[in-house]
């Protein structure tokens, strides 16, 4: 009787008893390599069965083309896709970004882990120290970072599976809530920020709600002061037909130029106060033009930088850091935070959510009411006042209801104010001292 193991098909391993190492071995051929030497692929098993599964692994790897190295590390794999994920230059905004926040909170306290034998475990341990020092949106982000570059490196054989997609992110830090200036507050910054070019892009996003990625890189094409027919406007052109001084935004510093949506391109009609303070900003940069010997065209930017290029975000945060001390201001202020003072003073004004919402390229009013509306009044009093006048048209009075306040029935202020569903932008600007 033939008692000989019949021998094994190319490609399927083995599992044998090595006598030096005193290991059972797992052994399988991948085929050969680029320069034309065998792959071979090598595991060790202090069992049969562990080794065994050890080779059940290194065929499936073989089978999925993953690489067979157990020596590369996540910082390696930061490394490769910062260099080849991301096509954008070096110098681009978003790849600046990205790799601080890598360099910062991925590569040292997860950098040295082997890729091929990061657990899940790992991850959260790593995301629970994330989340000490960190805000919760912040996290999110840092998670979803991992993950795409563990797909890159799954996307080139690195590894079998992507074990950051089987982890969520906890709750971290609880960031600081946006807020709006006050009527008050918003025109103290804009009479310290006279004589500067942050006069102008204040007006422009307190009173227009423009995205600070919308204002920086507006350009004087995109900017019509007097679009009256025949006349030369600031864009460069001469419009066919007289219309109202606005302004369009089409373009953000985000890839590609795009807006935040599809919804968020829209052409802005300017309040006169606007329209005057940019017109200011404009002949300022012909002065300014004219002393370097060349001339203002319509593709410069509004508000460019010394070397007229896009003036960069940390720019803009630390002029205004010094308005707001100059101001007398207390606490933080940001540029995203005079969006959030343009809506909460139209809602003030009484205007329609749904006219705010298209104003400020909002797809869902939701967003407008919920995230950046800010109450202004100390007392929400329309309910109050309208109980009291069916209270004085005799309608609840016939039902038997008495009014203990009628006698002495108090008179809001408010109705002197901005309150009708007709006030417009203009009636704001009115507010201000200028």
């Amino acid at each position: 009787m033939n008692t000989s193991k019949k021998k094994g098909r190319y490609g399927e391993g083995t599992v044998f008893w090595d006598k030096r190492r005193k290991r059972w071995i797992a052994r399988v051929s991948a085929g050969a390599r680029p320069d034309g030497t065998r792959d071979v692929r090598v595991a060790e098993g202090l069992t049969p069965s562990d080794a065994q599964d050890k080779l059940n692994g290194l065929k499936a790897e073989v089978a999925a083309g993953v690489d067979g190295g157990t020596t590369y590390t996540l910082a390696e794999a930061c490394e490769a896709w910062l260099a080849y994920g991301l096509k954008r230059p070096d110098d681009h905004p978003t790849k600046v970004k990205y790799r601080s926040l890598v360099n910062a909170n991925i590569v040292p306290l997860l950098g040295r882990a082997r890729l091929k034998k990061l657990r899940a475990e790992d991850i959260d341990h790593w995301l629970a120290q994330i989340a000490k020092d960190h805000a919760t949106s912040t996290v999110k982000v840092l998670l979803g970072l991992l993950r795409r570059i563990i797909r890159f490196a799954e996307a080139r054989g690195k590894v079998m599976r992507n074990v950051a997609e089987l982890v969520d992110p906890p709750d971290g830090q609880a960031g600081r809530p946006s807020k709006s200036m006050t009527i008050e507050q918003a025109h103290a910054v804009l009479k310290v920020s006279r004589g500067s070019w942050l006069h102008g892009y204040i007006a422009l996003s307190v009173f227009t709600g423009v995205r600070t990625e919308e204002a920086r890189p507006l350009r004087w094409r995109n900017t019509h002061l007097n679009p009256v027919a025949g006349q030369l406007c600031t864009c460069g052109e001469r419009h066919r037909e007289s219309v109202a001084p606005h302004v369009e935004v089409w373009r953000s510093v985000r890839t590609k130029g795009d807006t935040k949506t599809p919804k968020s391109r829209r052409t802005i009609a300017l309040p006169r106060q606007v329209v005057t303070i940019l017109s200011a900003v404009r002949a300022a940069a012909e002065v300014d033009a004219e002393d370097s010997g060349r001339a203002l065209r319509a593709e410069h930017y509004v508000f460019a930088s010394e070397a007229a290029t896009v003036r960069d975000a940390a720019n803009v945060r630390r002029d205004l850091r010094k308005a707001v001390k100059a101001a007398g201001l207390e606490g933080t202020w940001t540029p995203r935070e005079f969006r959030h003072t343009f809506v909460s003073l139209m809602a003030y004004a009484g205007v329609r959510e749904e006219l705010i919402a298209d104003l400020v390229g909002h797809q869902r009013t939701s967003t407008t009411r919920t995230v950046y509306r800010h109450q202004l009044r100390p007392v929400i009093t329309a309910g109050a006042e309208a109980l009291d006048d069916l209270f004085d048209s005799g309608q609840l009075g016939a039902l038997g209801i008495k009014n203990p306040g009628s006698d002495l029935r108090i008179r809001h202020s408010m109705s002197s104010k901005l309150g009708s569903e007709k006030a417009t932008r203009d009636n704001l600007v009115a507010c201000f001292a200028w």
